[in-house]
């Protein structure tokens, strides 16, 4: 039985191999496998997908704080477009520049002088006005400038001994340009003096800053007279705002251009200054000086009359006083010497000499400084008290304003307007020649708006550096667009237009 019993023993392990639950069980585990390799590969896909997930949240916050960012600045931006569209739009201006060497203005009105500048005035800002609104559709513009440059003397000379002017008169071109800028506050009137081309270098110069201001929405050039501006023009041919104003007949340069004209025949010639016959030298409105006077050689008309030298009297000589011996003589051999425009022209190179200012007057007067290029240049200024500066200093900061340029640099206080609402410091004591000089000093490290084109002698402003040629700070010097300017003065302006070169 025991052999039996162990038969059934081996007989029972041979078959638990085949067991039903054992070959479950074995199913399940390998099942089991399978699943926690599944749920392995899972945990690790999901942390991946998780960490991935995680990093994009992370650059759409980043990305989404960026494009607010950028919608503010584009706001802003958007509104500060609006707003420069509406300053250019609301400040839209138009500007008109006229040789007038060659673009001359009516004789009969220079001849009325001061009151023939108002007409002529009056009546050149009406048709530029009417221009603009019906030709160029431009209906926005108020403001008006127009610019006159020219030499007077010389003009002056040549409508006299052309005999196109019907007066003697050699300073009513002075008296019209005179009028002329009191009747339209924004019309100026330019002598620029004797020199080759001296208008023309001014006249170009305005023309290449109006043409890059976008404010300016209409500019015209007189100047047809002219083959050198045909050629100057040739860059701009594609600017719709560039008009050509038409005096005497364009040059043959001019016929190549395509821009828009227009002609005030009301205001200036439509003919050049004619020559008077016999001239050794035709006198042109360039050209005609005191030296083209003395080489006049044709018959001259009747000599000038007492009245007219009272008028051209030297200067300390009242109305109705009586004339010095010395100018009775000159006028008497002008008399005797026949009449021819030799004598004429003598006697009127000295007259000329006698209505400028004497040199005591022009030292009493302000006066701006302009180089060879007709760059304002500034008066060197003596050297400045470092204590004084350092106590005005001290002083700003004590009554919390930097003093006021204006106020203290100006006669009596009259050059600030705005008075008691004045920002800056005012003080009430007269400040000290010391102190005066040491607050010319500070202003002049501020730069003028008008920058090298500032006619006014008050001005304190800075207009260069005053190290223009290797300045110690390079580019980061508040002058630097001056930087190689010539400081050297070849010209004073007095405040009443008069002009004394300075020898070199």
């Amino acid at each position: 039985m025991s052999n039996h019993y162990s038969h059934d023993s081996n007989g029972g392990g041979d078959d638990g191999e085949h067991d039903p639950f054992v070959a479950a069980y074995r199913d399940w585990e390998f099942s089991a496998r399978q699943h926690r390799s599944i749920n392995d590969e899972f945990a690790k896909k999901f942390q991946e997908l998780y960490t991935k997930c995680h990093n994009l949240e992370n650059e759409f916050e980043e990305q989404k704080q960026t494009v607010k960012l950028w919608q503010q600045q584009g706001r802003r931006m958007e509104r500060e477009l609006t707003f420069y569209k509406s300053a250019a739009e609301n400040g839209a201006f138009a500007f008109v520049i006229v040789d007038g060497d060659g673009a001359v203005f009516d004789e009969e009105m220079i001849a009325l002088g001061e009151e023939g500048g108002k007409k002529a005035a009056h009546e050149l800002h009406r048709r530029l006005k009417q221009y603009i609104t019906d030709a160029c559709d431009l209906h926005n513009i108020d403001n008006i400038f127009v610019h006159i440059v020219l030499n007077v003397q010389g003009l002056s000379s040549a409508l006299v001994q052309s005999g196109t002017l019907p007066t003697a008169d050699y300073g009513a071109v002075t008296k019209f340009g005179r009028g002329f800028c009191r009747a339209q506050p924004l019309f100026s009137f330019t002598d620029v003096g004797g020199g080759k081309e001296q208008a023309d270098h001014k006249v170009r110069k305005l023309f290449e800053l109006m043409e890059k201001n976008i404010q300016c929405k209409f500019l015209a050039l007189a100047g047809c007279h002219d083959n050198g501006y045909a050629t100057f023009l040739e860059s701009y041919r594609n600017n719709p705002k560039v008009h050509l104003l038409e005096t005497t007949p364009a040059a043959a340069d001019f016929r190549s251009c395509n821009f828009d004209r227009f002609s005030i025949p009301s205001v200036f010639r439509s003919e050049p200054v004619p020559s008077k016959p016999g001239l050794t030298k035709p006198v042109s409105n360039k050209l005609a000086t005191a030296t083209t006077q003395a080489m006049i050689t044709a018959p001259s008309p009747k000599p000038p009359s007492p009245t007219l030298s009272t008028v051209l009297r030297p200067k300390g000589v009242n109305v109705g006083s009586k004339v010095p011996e010395s100018s009775t003589k000159s006028s008497d051999a002008g008399s005797n010497g026949g009449n021819s425009y030799a004598a004429v022209g003598k006697s009127a190179s000295s007259q000329s000499f006698s209505i400028a200012p004497t040199k005591k007057k022009a030292a009493q007067q302000p006066f701006a400084l302009f180089n060879r290029d007709d760059e304002r240049v500034d008066a060197p200024l003596p050297k400045a008290d470092p204590q004084v500066v350092k106590r005005m200093d001290e002083q700003a900061k004590a009554n919390g304003a930097n003093f006021c340029n204006r106020y203290h640099l100006s006669n009596g206080g009259t050059g600030c307007k705005a008075g008691d609402s004045c920002t800056y410091y005012h003080s009430e004591t007269k400040l000290s020649k010391a102190e005066i000089l040491a607050l010319r000093h500070k202003t002049r490290k501020i730069v003028c708006n008008n920058g090298s084109y500032c006619e006014d002698p008050s001005c304190n402003l800075g207009h260069h550096c005053q190290s223009p040629v290797g300045c110690y700070f390079g580019n980061d010097c508040r002058f630097v667009g001056f930087h190689g300017m010539d400081i050297a003065p070849t010209l004073k302006i007095y405040e009443d237009g008069t002009r004394e070169v300075i020898s070199t």
